[in-house]
């Protein structure tokens, strides 16, 4: 019998040991494993639904990104056509008041050299009429009598003025 206690002892008795440490350990740690198990897996759960908004929120982000660029371009568009059609604009006023400038410049320069050829024209008779009279003046001094001429000039004279006063 002693060989089956020693059988019993030192094959089953390590055995029942373990079972027993395995029972006592599972009694006591059960709910601190459960309690551990259980905050690790909120844990997870907490993480997972942080990567999910964060996820989201990014898809959000990008929708939002992607909505704005295609407004920029279409506002960029927008912004080129004002500005095309504002430039041929600007140039079609600007061909604009070059034409009415220079058909200003032509009617004032017509109007300078109408009055200068009217200026030179007036001068021109002027000094015709005072060489006449001069020449006539002359004339009669050296063949006429001193009556005869101041007659004739006075005469001459008057026709000069009424001539002069008709140009």
């Amino acid at each position: 019998m002693e060989e089956h206690v020693d059988v019993l002892m030192g094959i089953i008795l390590p055995y029942a040991n373990f079972a027993i440490f395995l029972g006592l350990a599972i009694f006591f740690f059960r709910k601190p494993a459960k309690a551990a198990a259980k905050k690790r897996r909120d844990q997870f759960e907490k993480l997972m639904a942080e990567a999910a908004a964060a996820r989201d929120e990014a898809v959000a982000r990008l929708n939002e990104l992607k909505q704005r660029e295609a407004s920029i371009e279409a506002e960029l568009e927008a912004i080129k056509k004002a500005s095309l059609s504002s430039a041929e604009q600007e140039a079609a006023k600007i061909l604009d008041d070059a034409e009415k400038l220079a058909k200003h410049l032509r009617t004032e320069a017509s109007r300078i050299a109408a009055a200068e050829v009217a200026k030179a024209r007036a001068e021109l008779r002027r000094e015709i009429v005072e060489t006449a009279a001069d020449s006539v003046r002359d004339k009669l001094k050296r063949d006429l009598s001193t009556e005869a001429q101041v007659k004739i000039v006075s005469k001459k004279i008057d026709e000069l003025k009424h001539v002069s006063a008709q140009g």
